[in-house]
Parts: C-alpha cells; sequence; structure tokens
C-alpha cells in the first residue's frame, strides 16, 4: 500500500511533473484533419481521436531551442539555461542546486511531451475504446482497453478534459480547467492532478498547475509556469504559488 509521506518523499517537490508526463494527455497531430468532425455521430475512437488529433504539436522541423530560466522554489531562485534539442532531449545548466535543475528539466520534459508528434496508430492502434455514455456535463467518458495500461477518459468539445489511469498503485486523474485556441491546435494553460491510493482511495496530493505560451517564429514555447500543492482542500485556492517558473529569451539552435 502506498501512503501518503512515503509518496511525498518519493515525488516531491520535483517528480509531480515527471509523474505527470507518464501519465499523459495523449500525443497527436493538430487539429485540421477532423475540423468538421461531430461529436454526436461518432464512435468511441472517432471521438477521441478527433480530441487527439486537435492538441497542439510541434512539427517534424522543429529546430529546439536555448532560453533563460528562472525558478523560485521554496523561496529561493535559481537562474540558468535550459536547453531543448531537435530530439526533444532537455538540458538544464549553470544551476548548481540538482534538485533544482531536476525540478525544471521534469517540467520541461512534461511540456515537451506533450508537444512530442506521434501518429495516432503509434500509441492507440491496437487499442480498444468504448463510450460509457456522458457526465452531467455533457462530456463523452471512454474507456481505453489494451494498451500499457488501461485509461478513461472524458471528451468534450474536441478536448480531452479528463485523464484516468493508474500506475505502480497510485490512481491519477487529470482534469483540463482551461485551454487556449491557436490555428494549429488547442494548447492546456490550466490542469489539476490528484493523487489517490488505488487501494483505499486515500489523496496523496493534489498539484494545480497554470501556463502560459509565447510564440517565437511559428512555434509556441512555455514561457511561464505557476505550480501549487496540497493535499487537503484544492491547491488552486492558495494565494502564491509554491514554484513559478519562467522561460524567456528563446533562440533557435
Amino acid at each position: 500500500m502506498v501512503k501518503g509521506e512515503q509518496f511525498q518523499r518519493r515525488i516531491l517537490p520535483w517528480g509531480l511533473g515527471l509523474i505527470l508526463a507518464i501519465a499523459s494527455f495523449s500525443f497527436g497531430f493538430p487539429g485540421a484533419a477532423h475540423a468538421q468532425f461531430s461529436e454526436n455521430t461518432g464512435s468511441a475512437e472517432e471521438i477521441f481521436r478527433a480530441a487527439y488529433d486537435n492538441r497542439y504539436t510541434w512539427d517534424e522541423d522543429f529546430p529546439g531551442f536555448a532560453a533563460e530560466v528562472s525558478i523560485n522554489h521554496e523561496g529561493e531562485v535559481d537562474q540558468g539555461i535550459v536547453r531543448v534539442e531537435p530530439d526533444l532531449s532537455v538540458d538544464v545548466i549553470n544551476i548548481d542546486r540538482e534538485e533544482v535543475r531536476e525540478l525544471i528539466a521534469n517540467q520541461v520534459q512534461m511540456e515537451v511531451t506533450h508537444r512530442r508528434r506521434i501518429p495516432f496508430e503509434q500509441i492507440h492502434g491496437h487499442s480498444t475504446f468504448t463510450l460509457e455514455g456522458k457526465d452531467e456535463e455533457g462530456a463523452w467518458q471512454i474507456r481505453e482497453a489494451g494498451s500499457q495500461m488501461e485509461s478513461f477518459y472524458k471528451i468534450k468539445d474536441n478536448i480531452i478534459t479528463q485523464v484516468n489511469r493508474t500506475f505502480d498503485g497510485v490512481a491519477v486523474t487529470v482534469d483540463t480547467i482551461g485551454t487556449t485556441n491557436s490555428p494549429e491546435g488547442y494548447l492546456v494553460v490550466q490542469f489539476q492532478t490528484n493523487f489517490r491510493d488505488a487501494n483505499t482511495g486515500e489523496v496523496l496530493e493534489r498539484e494545480d498547475v497554470r501556463d502560459f505560451h509565447q510564440k517565437v517564429g511559428k512555434y509556441r514555447f512555455l514561457s511561464y509556469r505557476a505550480l501549487r500543492f496540497g493535499k487537503e482542500g484544492n491547491p488552486a485556492d492558495k494565494l502564491n504559488a509554491d514554484t513559478l517558473m519562467t522561460i524567456k529569451a528563446f533562440q533557435p539552435l
């Protein structure tokens, strides 16, 4: 059984982002291909794929970038350089504290994971999708089986609004709170993650993340992230963020 304190020691303060990347929403292509799709007539797979394809991702010409990064974590400020290579590997330099380097790298890697473009069939081609009706807010509820881990999604207006997965004894729910649209697909600008003991339902941690993105050339990059953590209540209600990360002065490689 996973205990709350044991869980916190294992993943906090920098592991939440990495776990979210592992339990990532999905990887897809920009949404033009399904612009005329109707959620009211599609199958479970068609509804999920339309939302999958509707997310903003980087194309194969992504050049990589270097940028200045500043992070305020636990009241201390660190500044350095973050690099994302064309192969989407991430490196953080000029920061002495190892845990802060890992924190930045994990947060940027999570963003890169969401921007990575992978064909639908490569990730979900062997899965079976089942419609389980709509929730009280009108979102389609879809279960995916046959992949490495069973997943449960909510889809509304061609947006993946919730992801549920369980791994290593931890049940993870990711809720999309806010999005912004671009011609190439939507970007999530606020999401909340709940971590629970899969056996008892005990809340292990809650996380609220708010993002801003900056367009440089034809690409959009994460430029600001505010993270709030808490086990009791809604961390979004906290006046001050636990961690603030700013990325600026982007330079293509």
